[in-house]
């Protein structure tokens, strides 16, 4: 079989051994979307990236990106952590690329010193869907009426994988939540119900332009995903839409012992950036196409 460079990254993270942990698997036209699933089932991770050729002539690489069950069109951590693990690879201190997902290309800003890196990644433009009830999901979350924010609703949001987005008022309550997952479940919908999305992002702020967040999902490998980009950067436009924020810092996965900080600047679209620590290269060996 053939065998294929493979890298481990901790991405969102101050120190290693936090973040959210990522596996890049390089050089991937061959392997088949179906062994691509079951590896990602397999390493049991948030998500799990592939690295493939271009098919777009703008693009430097393609992008596929895998939950423990489905393709997603665009997450965040994985293309930050990914940009990392293409600088890593190819020898670069620096560099500027533009990753093909399905949700259309992105661009990503690495400077690398060593294993350690920070990186940026300028989202797709955010798309606000319908504001949404946020008393079943919140009931769900075991949380009480009172704990929802006074005058920041909950909202649909999405630069690629939409999000609802779920704000608190005050950030002890996000220590209090103890998730109901069949009620859960039914507050945010099978799907079918577009105004509501899959993925729950629960913020508080713990100060101006600091925020705290936690993340749940039923897809997700324990249900509570420790750094979200694809949400952070759609929360971001949020809260520029409604507070005018120019820029936001959040916290996550503190709960989980994965504490993650992920910053995002709204004064030119939305641009996501944190640091990615390097974990370790080797390779392997996977059935082809």
């Amino acid at each position: 079989m053939p065998i294929y460079p493979l890298t481990l990254l901790d991405v969102f993270a101050i120190r290693p051994l936090e973040g959210n942990l990522l596996a890049v698997i390089h050089d991937a036209d061959e392997v088949a979307t179906g062994t691509m699933q079951t590896l990602a089932r397999r390493f049991n991770l948030a998500e799990t990236s592939f690295i493939q050729t271009a098919t777009e002539p703008e693009a430097t690489y393609r992008h596929r990106i895998f939950t423990v069950s489905d393709e997603l069109p665009f997450a965040g951590h994985p293309s930050i952590g990914t940009a990392v693990a293409w600088a890593h690879a190819h020898g670069a201190g620096s560099g500027h690329y533009v990753q093909q997902t399905r949700s259309g290309l992105q661009e990503l800003w690495v400077e690398r010193d060593g294993r350690h890196a920070q990186a940026k990644l300028r989202q797709n433009p955010v798309e606000f869907g319908d504001e949404v009830d946020s008393l079943p999901i919140v009931r769900a979350l075991g949380l009480r009426d009172t704990d929802v924010h006074a005058t920041l609703p909950a909202q649909v949001a999405s630069t690629g994988l939409p999000t609802t987005i779920v704000p608190l008022a005050d950030a002890a309550a996000l220590k209090r939540v103890a998730v109901d997952w069949p009620a859960f479940r039914a507050a945010m919908g099978d799907g079918s119900d577009a105004t509501i999305a899959h993925n729950c992002y629960v913020v508080a702020e713990i100060e101006p332009g600091h925020w705290a967040a936690r993340m749940f999902a039923a897809d997700i490998p324990g249900g509570e995903d420790a750094a979200t980009g694809s949400a952070a950067g759609p929360f971001g436009a949020y809260l520029h839409a409604r507070l005018g924020s120019e820029s936001v810092s959040i916290d996550q996965g503190v709960e989980m012992g994965s504490p993650s900080r992920l910053e995002v600047d709204l004064t030119g679209g939305i641009l996501l950036s944190g640091s990615v620590w390097l974990i370790s290269t080797g390779e392997i060996e996977l059935p082809g196409a």
